[in-house]
């Protein structure tokens, strides 16, 4: 009726207000005299709609209706503030007997939170509460892969049952001493009921759910492991049961499950997975899997035997599942067994290859989705190691979908494209062709954007370091142009310009004179670095950078430098040197320190009269490069 719909509400408004005053003067709330009636009402209220919460399993369509839904939230929240609440825990060190901590302590184990009560309230939730409902039961059969996105959400202010889960795992980590003991003695001894009734199953379920959410509360007490080969529920007709233990391994493992037994639970979480079961079931047994092989315990070698299954059934679960989050968990699934089984997974690669071109074309529209394959191709890449160089022409349009600027979803795949690029090129012994035409669009993704710079710059490095020669034979002037407008681009930071001048002492290092050399001087980089020498208008910091490329230019490319050098007039060849020298100072470096003192010696091989006018300034330099390293000492000596 309109009276009892205007009731709920200003009933509801009540509760926000408790909630609202609870959160912000918790100890008034708690010294408040009506504190215990407003929480008792509360209690009556949850007590009372309890019944409604287990209606048969069997029979969802005659559940009844929970209209105080939002209030029984409210009770439960109430309850959870003064369970655990930081300004009811007392600190030691404060002796203080009138403190307010204490005072609030004092109410609540007197007063609110006694014995029986507690006792009352764990069972009240085990049997009623948390226990899977009628309705999820029946959207296993219609919706489990939505039912399973909004399991894993964290709605728990909109339903009541993962209320209740928060409100009871509180209850048994502030009061184990009184409950722990209790509930493990229920869990060895009240779950082998083999009854199909309505009741048992609610209670057994009840347990099981205790069991998975307070593992971090019962692992001293409670030995999981000889629960499971004691209760073998893999063979329960009852699908609500098969999924629990799959759901209960997974929160056991990482937190208590022997080393040497995780060969038992493995075996049953495959046993779960095998395509006869409810697809809710074959969900829930892969998330438990990759949770066990992303453990800290997880051993390769124990895992082998289950490797060929694991990928089957992933494979199944894919074959089954429609909307694209079950598809993005099943592939960060996969992508964790790949990480973590490494060389192991060399013999399934090409059937998580053949996976792909499906997975991508049902991923078009969805970005994340496909962020999760580029993912899982750069797993498998990094795992396959040298023999990932057969695969590059496979992937590269892969690659090259990711960093095409043109395509609006590039803003999502960009990273995780360089991220698979660089992966291929590092593990490779070559390049593919279809690898090599990728390098054209490096000169705009230099320009792109800061944060993807570091990734661009180390994959120029590297196809320089595996291949320099065709890719300069072919790319050289685009990307000596892309770097020449990076260092000279006086809105970077300091960082973003040391970067790119590292990747341009990788070529010069690399790359042979006559391949570099026309590309090097069209680019202009020589005159841009020369120049800030000379005009010194920068940081000290930022020009150590264009001094140092110059010097590694002087030393691997000595002709090209002496003809740069000796082209210059006199007065700015001076200015040059003299500035030069003067950076020696604020080189930190000893190893650059010595390239320099090496290319101050190159640099006289010029004719140019004002680098031979600055000689008296780098014989110092020379001296206290020689005496600094024992090379004179050795030279004499032999």
């Amino acid at each position: 009726s309109n009276d009892g719909l205007l009731l709920r509400k200003i009933v509801l408004l009540y509760g926000k207000m408790y909630l609202e005053f609870q959160k912000y003067h918790a100890v008034r709330f708690i010294t408040m005299e009506c504190v215990k009636k407003i929480l008792e009402w509360y209690w009556v209220q949850i007590l009372s709609e309890a019944p409604k919460m287990v209606s048969s399993p069997t029979d969802p369509e005659n559940a009844p209706e929970l209209v105080l839904g939002s209030l029984l939230i409210q009770g439960m929240e109430l309850y959870k503030n003064v369970v655990k609440n930081f300004f009811y825990a007392i600190d030691e060190a404060n002796t203080e007997p009138d403190n307010d901590a204490r005072r609030c302590r004092q109410i609540i184990d007197g007063e609110i939170l006694v014995p029986n009560f507690v006792t009352q309230m764990a069972e009240t939730l085990i049997n009623y509460y948390i226990p899977l409902k009628a309705k999820d039961l029946e959207m296993w059969q219609d919706d489990p892969e939505t039912w399973m996105v909004e399991e894993d959400s964290d709605y728990w202010s909109f339903d009541v049952r993962r209320s209740a889960e928060r409100l009871f795992v509180d209850v048994v980590d502030q009061q184990r001493a009184q409950i722990v003991q209790q509930l493990v003695h229920m869990l060895w001894h009240n779950t082998n009921d083999a009854s199909n009734s309505d009741a048992a199953f609610f209670h057994r379920e009840g347990l099981y759910a205790a069991l998975g959410l307070c593992a971090n509360q019962l692992y001293d007490s409670m030995d999981f492991c000889g629960w499971l080969k004691q209760h073998p529920v893999v063979d329960s007709p009852m699908g609500a049961v098969k999924w629990r233990v799959a759901w209960l391994i997974g929160k056991w493992v990482p937190v208590k499950f022997p080393v040497e037994e995780r060969g038992y639970a493995y075996s049953v979480l495959l046993q779960l997975a095998h395509r006869e079961e409810p697809l809710i079931v074959r969900m829930e047994a892969l998330a438990s899997l990759s949770l066990c092989i992303d453990d800290w315990d997880f051993d390769a070698e124990q895992f082998k035997p289950f490797l060929q299954p694991s990928i089957e059934a992933m494979t199944s679960v894919l074959n089954d599942v429609t909307m694209a989050e079950s598809r993005m968990r099943i592939v960060n699934f996969m992508s964790a067994l790949v990480c973590r089984m490494q060389r192991e997974i060399m013999p399934f690669a090409e059937a998580i290859l053949q996976l792909i071109p499906p997975l991508w074309q049902s991923a078009l529209q969805e970005n994340l989705y496909q962020t999760t394959i580029l993912s899982l191709v750069t797993k498998l890449v990094e795992a396959l190691g040298t023999h990932s160089t057969a695969i590059q022409q496979f992937i590269a349009p892969l690659v090259q979908h990711s960093i095409d600027l043109s395509d609006p979803a590039h803003v999502y795949l960009i990273e995780d494209g360089l991220e698979l690029w660089l992966a291929l090129i590092r593990n490779g012994t070559a390049l593919d062709p279809s690898m090599s035409q990728l390098a054209k669009s490096i000169p705009s993704l230099l320009q792109y954007s800061t944060e993807t710079l570091k990734k661009v710059l180390k994959i120029i490095e590297s196809c320089v370091l595996i291949d320099g020669n065709a890719i300069f034979a072919e790319h050289g002037s685009a990307l000596l142009d892309g770097l020449h407008n990076l260092a000279s681009d006086n809105g970077l930071a300091v960082r973003a310009t040391a970067a790119g001048y590292v990747t341009l002492n990788v070529i010069v290092q690399c790359i042979p004179l006559d391949v570099c050399q026309g590309p090097l001087v069209e680019s202009n980089l020589l005159w841009t670095a020369f120049t800030r020498v000379v005009e010194r208008k920068e940081a000290a910091i930022v020009l150590v950078h264009h001094a140092g490329f110059l010097a590694r230019v002087a030393v691997h490319y000595p002709s090209l430098f002496a003809e740069f050098l000796a082209s210059q007039e006199a007065l700015l060849a001076k200015a040059f040197v003299e500035n030069w020298v003067d950076l020696y100072d604020d080189i930190g470096q000893v190893a650059q320190r010595r390239l320099h003192a090496i290319a101050f010696a190159a640099a006289i091989a010029t004719t140019n009269d004002g680098v031979l006018h600055s000689l008296p300034l780098m014989v110092p330099i020379w001296n206290d490069i020689m005496s600094n390293t024992g090379s004179s000492q050795l030279y004499f000596s032999d």
